[in-house]
């Protein structure tokens, strides 16, 4: 996935910042490249540390797990500037869709994306680990939702039974998963490259498509 499209200047990072990134980097091609030689099972923490000339404690600073490593997957990071500018106003659908995907970007990002994709080939049950972390980065864009919506009540007012009104947890619940769907479909199309990436103008066909089924559904 590449970086999202019209990002303003940043900040160069810190020293620290860059001898970390280094080693994460290093720690991620070793686990590849130990995968590669040995295979999978055979690749363990200690094979990687040692390919990597660090220490089993400094890896788990960095991964959680072996297959983390492998897959080069972070902890997703919700940062409260893709907030701004948030309206309830238009185009909610969409507005959900790019926020999940520029926070799945922040787990996804900074590796051979074609490389991820052929070791998830040859050792299928890695996907699961993806889809846990994807599944952190709908957590982290519910919660943020739920607060959105605590704000704007009058947004989903009336929803729910007669006796029941909504609760907005579920609101924001059922807004979140029913966003994922166009970024799903992109993903899976044949029209998405895993070494291009994806950018949020990429999702417009999906929410085009998908507003368009949405309205005959109604």
């Amino acid at each position: 996935m590449r970086k999202t499209r019209g990002m303003s200047s940043t900040v160069l990072p810190s020293l620290r910042d860059r001898q970390k990134a280094e080693t994460w980097l290093t720690l991620h091609q070793a686990a590849v490249a130990s995968v590669l030689e040995r295979g999978l099972d055979s690749a363990t923490v200690e094979t990687i540390t040692a390919r990597a000339g660090v220490s089993q404690r400094t890896f788990f600073n960095y991964f959680p797990s072996k297959e983390d490593a492998v897959l080069g997957l972070r902890t997703p990071v919700m940062d409260p500037a893709l907030l701004e500018g948030f309206s309830f106003h238009r185009d909610v659908l969409g507005q959900v869709s790019r926020l999940l995907l520029a926070v799945a970007l922040s787990a996804y990002e900074g590796v051979d994306q074609v490389r991820r994709r052929e070791l998830t080939r040859q050792y299928p049950h890695l996907v699961h680990r993806m889809v846990e972390r994807m599944n952190e980065a709908e957590d982290l864009v519910r919660s943020a939702l739920t607060g959105l919506l605590a704000e704007n009540p009058q947004w989903f007012a009336g929803m729910g039974e007669e006796d029941q009104p909504a609760d907005v947890a579920d609101v924001a619940r059922i807004v979140v998963m029913t966003a994922s769907i166009p970024l799903r479909f992109t993903v899976a199309s044949g029209r998405y490259s895993p070494a291009a990436g994806l950018a949020p103008d990429d999702l417009a066909p999906a929410l085009s498509l998908f507003h368009s089924v949405q309205r005959k559904l109604l």
